[in-house]
């Protein structure tokens, strides 16, 4: 039996098969667009290999969406069909695609712990763990996970620098933002293809509020990046954030056109950036002219598409923001028919946490206020379950803090302003608000100081 570069033992019947294979997970987890094409030459060698059919049902996963859940059964059903039964780590990622085009991602989960317990160099299952459990939003878990295998790991082991960007990240999204950054740092030395890990000293630099780092971090010629699949959107969406809370919306709106919605999206990511940024926006009073069209589109489209509650709440937060209240009911409708979904982790949130803060933000645009308060202030602590990172989130506080701000409950605003300028010391929106919640309690000096802190950022 064949090996790969890490030594694990893989079916596989021709040499060239896997060498062609492994080049393919190289530029999938440096986001190329190359990657399907180069994994495809793999399977036109070997068309049984199966974990490059594996592969091919993890790429078509990543897409978030029902519609390829069939070709995803497939796959499953081929390599349990041609792979030795002795072969448990091809046959447990069987079981990991299986949770996956089931909506099952315990189970997806379970299968690539299972791996990593005994096969730390598995890089793959490390990797899709690692972003499995991102969309289910156990912190905990992905910094766990990774620092479980990294005794296995050191630079003489080909992908050590993916091992040290999920580090960077696991540690990120646990507060533990002095021993994340080094690992990040040292990902991108060994490797600056790594888009996630760049992504991943972004979060370390906007949860620090270290806007100008984050800039130069992010802010390069589009060309770099110009052969990577749709996650570069997200990192220039995370580069508009930084403009963002410096107040320089032109630069924000520019990245927003040029480079994060280029035309009508279909893709889940575009969805999410793109409502997130444009409401970000709207809540600093900026006028987004008829950006919201490219959107809505795509959101009525995935209406019964229920894969990710963070996709479920962004389309939300589109079709509500254009007052596309007959699509909005048949949009909670459809789910409040999700949620009854068996081993369905999606569904599993759905009633308890989706659902109300989809009213909650629906509420906001309709102005009811003190509704969106209502629906929003009890779950202020409780949505990580939705996935998304601590900044991705952050716009379901942005809400609510202009939700109290609206209901005149400015001791609440004052708390949730104190929260985040606590974290993020230099967003200029926020000063802003901060005098404007401190003039309507009353304190004269703190508002007058808020207004000035926001003036030397701006």
């Amino acid at each position: 039996m064949l090996t790969d570069c890490r030594g694990l033992e893989i079916t596989c019947a021709d040499q060239a098969a896997l060498d062609i294979y492994e080049a393919s997970l190289v530029d999938l987890w440096n986001y190329r667009l190359a990657a399907p094409k180069v994994l495809k030459g793999a399977l036109e060698i070997d068309a049984q290999f199966p974990m490059a059919n594996i592969v091919r049902g993890y790429i078509m996963s990543m897409l978030e969406s029902i519609v390829v859940r069939p070709k995803m059964m497939a796959a499953v059903e081929h390599v349990r069909a041609t792979v030795d039964p002795a072969s448990t780590r091809e046959l447990l990622h069987a079981d990991a695609l299986e949770g996956l085009a089931t909506g099952n991602t315990n189970k997806a989960a379970a299968a690539w712990e299972a791996i990593l317990a005994e096969y730390p160099h598995d890089l793959l299952a490390l990797k899709m763990h690692h972003h499995s459990t991102f969309w289910t939003g156990r912190s905990y878990v992905i910094r766990n996970t990774v620092t479980g295998v990294f005794d296995a790991w050191d630079a003489s082991i080909p992908g050590y620098s993916f091992v040290l960007g999920m580090m960077c990240f696991g540690l990120e999204e646990c507060g533990d933002y002095a021993s994340a950054e080094p690992f990040g740092r040292r990902s991108i030395d060994m490797n600056g293809d790594d888009l996630w890990a760049i992504h991943s000293i972004a979060h370390v630099l906007e949860m620090q509020g270290r806007i100008d780092e984050g800039i130069t971090l992010l802010d390069r010629d589009p060309q770099e990046w110009a052969d990577r699949n749709p996650f570069q959107g997200h990192n220039w969406w995370h580069l508009a954030l930084f403009g963002l809370e410096k107040g320089d919306y032109d630069f924000v709106l520019k990245i927003y056109d040029d480079l994060i919605i280029t035309s009508n999206t279909e893709f889940f990511l575009d969805i999410q950036n793109g409502a997130s940024l444009l409401k970000r926006l709207e809540l600093q009073g900026v006028d987004v002219g008829d950006r919201w069209d490219g959107l809505v589109g795509y959101a009525e489209k995935q209406i019964d598409d229920h894969v990710l509650s963070f996709t479920d709440l962004h389309s939300c937060i589109a079709l509500a923001a254009t007052n596309r209240s007959d699509v909005l009911d048949r949009y909670l409708a459809s789910l409040r028919s999700f949620a009854s979904t068996p081993d369905n982790y999606s569904a599993s949130i759905t009633d308890r946490i989706v659902i109300p803060m989809c009213e909650g933000v629906i509420a906001f645009e309709n102005g009811d206020f003190e509704q969106a308060v209502e629906c929003l202030w009890p779950l202020r602590d409780q949505w990580s379950p939705i996935g998304g990172s601590h900044a991705q989130r952050d716009i379901f506080t942005q809400i609510l803090i202009d939700a109290t701000i609206g209901a005149k409950q400015f001791s609440r605003a004052r708390t949730l302003l104190s929260q985040r300028l606590t974290l993020r010391p230099q967003s200029v929106g926020s000063w802003n608000k901060y005098a404007q919640v401190q003039q309507a309690l009353g304190n004269a000096e703190r508002a007058k100081y808020a207004a000035a802190r926001a003036a030397t950022i701006a």
